[in-house]
C-alpha cells in the first residue's frame, strides 16, 4: 500500500501543460471514411462517380455535376442510431448525452447553363454543404484480464528509459533528467525526490468514451459538358471541424480497489480546404457507359485543441482528485492524397449501375505547428513539423482501399428502388501499437524524440486499430414532375481492437506476461436519411 500511495501521489501531483495530438487522434478527426449525403446518393451506396447528376457527387466526382440538364435545388436529413459496444440507444450515455441524434446532412444548390454551343453545351455552377464525418458516437471498453500489468508499467519504463536504465534497446535523443524536458506522459512516474515506482498490479480496467460533433463540408463547383461525350469539373472544399469528447481510463486491483483514473474532456474546432479535380468520358456516342476519374488533394486543416485533465487515485482513505488547467494547442494536419476510378451505365429508362474505387494512403498523414509573422514559439522545431509522429503514423497507418457499388431501379416512371453496398478496409496496420517508448526508430536505433512537441506533452496512452467495414444500403424514391422525394437507411458493420496502453518495451517478445489483451468494441451504426428537392 505504502509504493500505491506514493506513486499515487506523483500521479495527483503531476501537471501536465498540454495535451499534443497522436496519430490515432489525428486519424479520428481527419479520416473521411462515412457514407454521407443525399438520400438518393447513400441509397446507391455513393457509387455515382461516373454516373453524376446527383448534388452529392460534387465532392466524390466534380464532372458529375456537368451531367445535369436542369437546375436542382435539394436537402436531405436523418438520425443516426449507433449501438456500440453494448451502449442502450435509447438510454442516455455517457455523462448524460444521448447517442440517438437528429442529423441535417446536405443542402444544396446546382444552377445549369444551356449555352447554346455545339462543343461546350452546358456550364454548370454548385454549392453544396454536407456533413462529411458525424461525431456522434461511444462506447466502453471492459478489460478483465490485465493479469498485473497496468497503464503505469508503461510510464515507470518510460521514465527508467529517460534515465537511461530500459534495456534491450539503444535508446537515442533521451533527456539527462526528466525535470528538464518539458512534462510528458513519463513524469507520472516520478515522485518529487527523482524516484520513479514500478507499477502496482492490476487486474481489471475500464474506458469509456463518448464524442459529439461533425465535419461540416463546403463544396464549390464548376463543370462543363463537352458535346455530351466529356465532362470535365472542379470544387474546391472547404472544411469546418468540430469535435468534442469526453473519456474515463480506470484501473482497479486485486480486491477490486480503484487504483487510479485518467478523465478527459477534450474540445478541437478548425478548418481545411482541398480541391478535387474530375472527368467523366463516354467514349462510345451509341453508348450510355461512362468512366469517371478523381483527383482530390490533401486537405490542410489548421486547429486549436482545448482540454481539461481530472487525475485521480485511491490513497487508501477514499478517492482524491486533482484537477489539472484548462491546456491548449494549435497544430496542423495534412490529410493524404485520394484517387477514384468509377463506372457507371444506363439500360433503357428503368435501370442505372454504378461502381466505384478510392485508394488513399493514411501513412502519409503529416503533423506539424502553424508558423506565426510576429511570434514563433516553436521556431526550434524542424520546420514546423512533428517529425516523430509523422514517423509514427508512417509505421503504424497504410493504404486504406474503398470499393462501392450501387443500382437504381425504376418499375414505374415515378418510383425508384436503390441498393448499394461498401466495403473499406483497414488503414491500420495489423501491429500497430502507441508504444512511446520508442515513437520511432532509424539504422537499429530507437528514438523516444523528445525534442518533438508531441511526444514531449503526451499524457493518453489508449488507442484502437479499427477494422475494415461493411456499409449495406436501401433506398426509396418518388417523383412528381419537377419535385422528388426520397429516403435510404444504411448499416454500417465494423469492430475495433481498444488497447488501453502498450504493455511491451521495445526489442522485447511478446509473452503472455506482458502482452496486453485487446477488447473488441463494437462501432456498428445505422443511419436513416430523407431528403426533398426541386428541379428547374
Amino acid at each position: 500500500m505504502k509504493t500505491r500511495s506514493i506513486f499515487s501521489l506523483a500521479l495527483l501531483a503531476a501537471t501536465v501543460a498540454a495535451q499534443a495530438q497522436d496519430t490515432y487522434l489525428n486519424d479520428r478527426i481527419t479520416a473521411q471514411d462515412e457514407l454521407n449525403g443525399s438520400a438518393r446518393y447513400v441509397g446507391m451506396g455513393g457509387a455515382m462517380g461516373a454516373l453524376g447528376a446527383d448534388l452529392s457527387v460534387i465532392s466524390s466526382n466534380p464532372a458529375g455535376i456537368a451531367l445535369y440538364r436542369k437546375s436542382d435545388v435539394g436537402l436531405s436529413f436523418g438520425c443516426v442510431l449507433p449501438n456500440g459496444n453494448g451502449w442502450d440507444s435509447k438510454q442516455p450515455a455517457t455523462y448524460g448525452e444521448k447517442l440517438n441524434r437528429a442529423s441535417f446532412d446536405q443542402l444544396g444548390l446546382v444552377w445549369s447553363l444551356r449555352t447554346g454551343n455545339d462543343m461546350v453545351r452546358f456550364v454548370n455552377f454548385g454549392i453544396n454543404y454536407q456533413k462529411r464525418k458525424n461525431f456522434n458516437t461511444g462506447f466502453f471498453a471492459d478489460n478483465y484480464t490485465l493479469n498485473g500489468l497496468s497503464q503505469m508499467d508503461q510510464l515507470a519504463d518510460m521514465a527508467n528509459a529517460e534515465m537511461g536504465g530500459l534495456d534491450n534497446t539503444n535508446l537515442v535523443g533521451l533527456a539527462e533528467y526528466p525535470y528538464e524536458n518539458d512534462e510528458n506522459t513519463s513524469y507520472l512516474a516520478w515522485d518529487d525526490q527523482g524516484n520513479y515506482y514500478n507499477a502496482y498490479p492490476s487486474y481489471s480496467s475500464n474506458y469509456t468514451r463518448h464524442q459529439v460533433g461533425a465535419v461540416q463540408g463546403f463544396d464549390f463547383n464548376a463543370s462543363l459538358n463537352l458535346q455530351d461525350r466529356v465532362y470535365l469539373g472542379m470544387t474546391v472544399g472547404v472544411d469546418g471541424v468540430n469535435y468534442k469528447s469526453w473519456s474515463e481510463y480506470a484501473e482497479y486491483g486485486s480486491d477490486n480497489g480503484l487504483n487510479h483514473g485518467l478523465y478527459n474532456d477534450r474540445k478541437i474546432e478548425g478548418s481545411g480546404v482541398n480541391v478535387k479535380l474530375g472527368m467523366i468520358v463516354r467514349p462510345s456516342a451509341e453508348s450510355p457507359f461512362r468512366i469517371g476519374v478523381t483527383m482530390e488533394t490533401p486537405t490542410w486543416y489548421r486547429l486549436h485543441n482545448s482540454t481539461l485533465y481530472n487525475l485521480y487515485a485511491d490513497l487508501g482513505n477514499g478517492v482524491e482528485k486533482s484537477d489539472q488547467p484548462e491546456s491548449y494547442l494549435d497544430y496542423t494536419v495534412r490529410t493524404p492524397w485520394k484517387g477514384r476510378l468509377s463506372f457507371g451505365t444506363t439500360i433503357g429508362t428503368s435501370l442505372a449501375i454504378g461502381a466505384e474505387y478510392e485508394i488513399a494512403n493514411y501513412s502519409k498523414t503529416a503533423m506539424g505547428y502553424p508558423i506565426y509573422k510576429e511570434h514563433d514559439e516553436y521556431s526550434d522545431y524542424r520546420s514546423h513539423k512533428d517529425v516523430a509522429m509523422n514517423n509514427h503514423t508512417r509505421d503504424n497507418l497504410h493504404a486504406q482501399h474503398t470499393i462501392k457499388v450501387g443500382a437504381e431501379y425504376k418499375p414505374t416512371k415515378n418510383l425508384a428502388l436503390r441498393a448499394g453496398y461498401n466495403f473499406i478496409s483497414s488503414r491500420f496496420k495489423k501491429d500497430c501499437t502507441f508504444d512511446q517508448y520508442a515513437i520511432y526508430q532509424d539504422s537499429g536505433n530507437y528514438y523516444m524524440a523528445n525534442d518533438e512537441i508531441s511526444t514531449n506533452y503526451i499524457t493518453n496512452t489508449d488507442y484502437s486499430r479499427i477494422g475494415a467495414a461493411n456499409i449495406v444500403t436501401l433506398g426509396i424514391g418518388y417523383s412528381l414532375k419537377s419535385f422528388y422525394i426520397n429516403a435510404a437507411y444504411q448499416m454500417r458493420a465494423q469492430k475495433a481492437d481498444f488497447y488501453g496502453f502498450h504493455a511491451n518495451k521495445p526489442g522485447v517478445e511478446y509473452t503472455t506476461a506482458n502482452q496486453l489483451n485487446p477488447v473488441e468494441v463494437n462501432l456498428n451504426r445505422h443511419q436513416l436519411t430523407f431528403g426533398l428537392g426541386f428541379k428547374f
